[in-house]
């Protein structure tokens, strides 16, 4: 009989047999299949054409002067395909010194001074997780970025999805456009991109703010602008009692009269320029921005008067006006036709939105302004005060987009230019250029951070026909397909740019276009990976056999 006393302090584990190990291995194991089958995988960035979004191999500066970080695409290449980047980029390498190699000479994105560097080290892409579409679990959504297959290599690509099924999609002055499609109407042709049904695609607030590129922050103004024979001067032109707008970090306004900031266009145009693409044989056309967001840190003095600020906006043929009374608490936004000469009222967009006012209590107060995808808003330290997606709204046709953004009617562009290839419409000298100013009264106050971004531009390539940004180039989902484009627009293989004629990105193969589709520059829902979510692992810090990620830039994708 056993000893009870014995028993009671008897351990309870019992060894694991073999059998038991191995079958408990082979759950773990099958469950880590399942879960990348299904659930979520990892997948390596290759290429820049999602860029600045997400990095293939790439460059990473930092501006001499300002301290600003930033990233290149590769510049020297071992095959004159452009396929395979050197692993140092600037370093002379045999007999093809006179092709690969040399000093290498990035463009600060801020102030646009250069200088010269050799022997780079290229850095890797960065790695990101992908959670996977499940039908009627997690559908795909405009503007994910979206991993698929493609259709014409069956390799894995990543872009933002921008037009869904059962749309007819076209591309207007870099914004997208879509409507129902519906086969028994004419699809094609001037009369099409006129016609009633057509909705300009905003963006969610987040996903617009991860897409805007900055073009200018006061914060990066090199510290040698105020050097004797400095050649720096800040892209802002200030009039009135203004001190520091050529040279400082803030800018100061004395006295309580009228002052403006306008932004130096002549020297410094408002395009979708990237430095990201700023590399030999890449140099790509530049179009006029009209969607940016304007931005400052606004602190005024103990007993300052109250403080009215005016945003003045010209783009896509029109000006847009954002007025906030600080002493009154509101704002008005308004917009009217630039060839109007004034005799054409407004048209109020937001009619006297409350809004906070600005006190002196010693902390800045951020103010921005956007207009983006046919829309203003205005946000005071980050909150929506007024406009939006839907408040702040107007609505154009592609067709009276087009004739806003040129000063042309559309029929009358088309027969200036019958040709596709090298439409008119890819021109970038066919459109009007962006300008704006700030206008300021009372004070004194003290600005910080004054800003300037723009949003992803979507190209119509000058020298390629380019699917849905004209009206003879059509694209009409069906039920099962999408349209993709990717961030990096100037320097992106994308369903706008697949055509037969193009090896490896253009006709499906074989085999996708036998069992799946046939069409060309599309992307069928079967292809379909899942969505980025999080980079999990960026581009390291050097190349070396434990590779160190860049921890800071470890982020979500919007």
């Amino acid at each position: 009989m056993p000893d009870p006393q014995r028993s009671e302090h008897k351990s309870h584990l019992e060894p694991i047999s073999i059998k038991e190990t191995l079958s408990s291995v082979m759950i773990a194991f099958i469950m880590a299949f399942v879960f990348r089958g299904f659930v979520m995988e990892g997948f390596l960035i290759p290429t820049g054409s999602m860029a600045p979004t997400l990095l293939g191999k790439h460059m990473r500066f930092l501006g001499p002067d300002t301290g600003y970080d930033f990233a290149v695409g590769p510049w020297d290449y071992a095959d004159r395909t452009m396929q395979v980047p050197v692993s140092v980029q600037g370093a002379k390498i045999g007999e093809r010194a006179s092709e690969i190699g040399g000093p290498i000479t990035p463009i600060d994105p801020l102030t646009h001074q250069t200088w010269s560097q050799t022997r780079v080290p290229l850095r890797a892409g960065d790695r990101v997780f992908v959670i996977k579409y499940l039908p009627v679990l997690f559908e795909p959504s405009r503007w994910d970025v979206t991993v698929f297959k493609n259709p014409g290599t069956q390799e894995n690509y990543i872009k933002r999805l921008v037009g869904l099924p059962g749309e007819q999609l076209a591309i207007v002055d870099g914004d997208i456009f879509t409507r129902p499609a519906d086969p028994t109407r004419q699809n094609a042709g001037a009369q099409a991109w006129g016609d009633e049904g057509w909705s300009i695609q905003r963006k969610p607030e987040r996903v617009q703010r991860a897409m805007f590129q900055l073009l200018f922050d006061s914060v990066y103004s090199p510290p040698s602008a105020t050097s004797p024979g400095s050649t720096y001067r800040s892209p802002w032109r200030g009039e009135g009692d203004w001190e520091g707008v050529d040279s400082q970090i803030a800018y100061r306004k004395n006295g309580s009269g009228g002052a403006t900031l306008a932004w130096r266009d002549a020297e410094r145009p408002i395009t979708d320029w990237a430095a990201y693409n700023v590399a030999r044989r890449r140099m790509t056309e530049e179009f006029a921005a009209p969607d940016v967001a304007m931005s400052f840190g606004i602190r005024p003095d103990e007993g300052a008067a109250p403080i009215t600020i005016s945003a003045v906006l010209n783009a896509t043929g029109f000006e847009y006006r954002a007025e906030y009374d600080s002493g009154a608490g509101r704002v008005t936004m308004r917009m009217r036709p630039q060839d109007a000469g004034g005799s054409d009222p407004w048209l109020t967009i937001v009619d006297n939105a409350p809004v906070p006012t600005l006190e002196a209590n010693g902390a800045a107060t951020t103010v921005e302004f956007w207009h983006a995808d046919q829309a203003l808003y205005f946000f005071i330290d980050g909150e929506l005060v007024a406009g939006g997606r839907d408040e702040g709204a107007y609505e154009l046709t592609p067709a009276q987009r087009m004739h806003a953004a040129t000063g042309v009617e559309l029929e009358a562009l088309l027969r200036r230019s019958p040709g596709l290839k090298a439409s008119i419409l890819g021109d970038p000298n066919t459109y009007r250029k962006t300008s704006l100013r700030w206008e300021f009264d009372g004070g004194p106050f003290t600005l910080y951070r004054v800003a300037l971004k723009r949003d992803i531009f979507y190209q119509h390539h000058p020298s390629s026909e380019t699917r849905g940004a004209h009206p003879l180039l059509p694209v009409v989902l069906s039920d099962t397909q999408y349209f993709m484009c990717g961030d990096n627009s100037p320097s992106s293989l994308d369903s706008r740019l697949w055509t037969a004629e193009r090896p490896g990105g253009g006709a499906p193969d074989p085999w996708i276009a036998d069992q799946v589709d046939d069409t060309i520059g599309v992307v069928h829902r079967d292809l379909l990976i899942g969505k980025a979510f999080v980079v999990y692992f960026p581009a390291p810090l050097r190349e070396t056999r434990v590779p160190v990620p860049d921890v800071g830039r470890m982020r979500w994708i919007w």
